[in-house]
């Protein structure tokens, strides 16, 4: 059978036009990904812990306003297993009750030991002044020890009331920073702490009340509610570490993530030097009692939706949801190295038919010709220069 000349110079055409598309640069499809929301249409219901309740409604409510096919709900994990769930946001040491078939970190959490004496704020404690605190050997905020740590401070025999129960996962971070940092000071979980994993945020508020109160609670809950707290002595050499959200940042920095397949985890390597913030030549030493949230696809027929929904907690935007509740958003390799897992299965990031940027980004420059007029070439001779 014959083939016409003109069908052959079709397919060739044809060829030389797939040949000649470049393939999209890892930049540019990054940068699609952050600017436009992947959608994958189905219907998803999303367990979370307490904490991020709040959060998870305003991921909620933003993929909704982007994806029309798409449906979100949260579920009250205490109800119960009437409801199949396809999403999970769980704290440290929870388990998401499904076939994961994608997971990753999906936002910071330091913990604090606040302390309800009036301009104390910021009060410099050892490990082992710390450790004797929180096992009831601290009676007074006259301490000796405590004031040789602070000799500008005016310290007042206020007795010393120490708050027992404390998140099992705040105890296990502390203790860990503690023990690292002064391990004959820090001889292991103090005796007077005592695990507690419900978090009664009114309870804490009421009882943080009484003067000399001294109690482990996560950073978000002293951002929220605007309480003091303590700075530790990690050297004798070093300025004692402040907690504020950069000191977290500098410890977020020394997190590894490690991926097998579309399951992301992350770790802390207190080896690792922290990373200078941009503009400046040295690290602040980095906050190490870190705790990260997780974010858990469930394996079943609303996958790709789950995906979805976990690539959008995990854009740049969504991630400033998390500071806007006293959270800190994912170190930048973690959320970057999680949102390249999640994102398996998803349709490519593409520019949507309608809302399109008026220009390419600069990494990607735009095959279409430029709206800007050439410059008219003067066929005319140049004046010879004025000597």
């Amino acid at each position: 059978m014959k083939r016409s000349q003109s069908a052959i110079g079709l397919v060739i055409v044809a060829l030389l036009l797939v040949a000649c598309t470049p393939p999209m640069p890892p930049e540019y499809k990054a940068d699609l990904a952050e600017r436009y929301v992947t959608c994958a249409p189905g219907e998803i219901a999303i367990s979370t812990i307490p904490e991020l309740a709040e959060v998870a409604q305003a991921w909620v409510d933003g993929i909704l306003e982007n994806c029309s096919d798409v449906s979100a709900t949260i579920i009250d994990p205490t109800v119960g297993a009437e409801t199949a769930v396809d999403v999970f946001l769980t704290a440290p040491g929870q388990t998401s009750a499904c076939n994961a078939a994608a997971s990753s970190p999906v936002g910071i959490d330091a913990v604090a030991v606040t302390v309800s004496v009036e301009g104390l704020d910021g009060v410099i404690f050892s490990p082992a002044l710390l450790h004797r605190a929180l096992s009831g050997g601290m009676t007074s905020w006259a301490d000796p020890e405590l004031q040789e740590l602070n000799p500008d401070f005016a310290l007042t025999d206020t007795p010393v009331v120490l708050r027992a129960p404390t998140r099992a996962q705040d105890i296990t971070s502390l203790n860990g920073w503690m023990g690292r940092l002064d391990p004959v000071g820090w001889p292991g979980l103090p005796s007077g702490l005592v695990a507690d994993a419900a978090f009664d945020r009114e309870a804490i508020i009421t009882e943080l009340e009484t003067q000399g109160t001294i109690s482990v609670v996560p950073a978000s809950f002293v951002t929220n509610n605007s309480l003091q707290t303590i700075s530790i002595q990690t050297s004798p050499d070093l300025e004692a570490v402040y907690l504020n959200t950069d000191t977290v940042i500098s410890a977020g920095t020394q997190m590894i993530a490690s991926t097998q397949g579309s399951l992301v985890s992350a770790a802390l390597d207190p080896a690792l030097a922290p990373i200078p913030a941009p503009g400046n030549d040295v690290a602040l030493e980095p906050w190490q009692a870190l705790n990260q949230f997780t974010i858990t696809v469930c394996a079943g027929a609303n996958e790709m939706t789950g995906r979805a929904f976990a690539r959008y907690a995990l854009r740049l935007d969504s991630q400033g949801v998390m500071v806007t509740y006293g959270f800190t958003e994912l170190p930048e390799q973690i959320r970057v190295a999680g949102g390249d897992a999640i994102s398996q299965g998803l349709p490519e990031p593409t520019i949507p038919p309608s809302g399109a940027p008026e220009e390419m980004p600069a990494e990607y420059p735009s095959e279409m010709p430029s709206d800007e007029p050439l410059e008219e070439e003067d066929e005319m001779a140049s004046p010879e220069p004025t000597p």
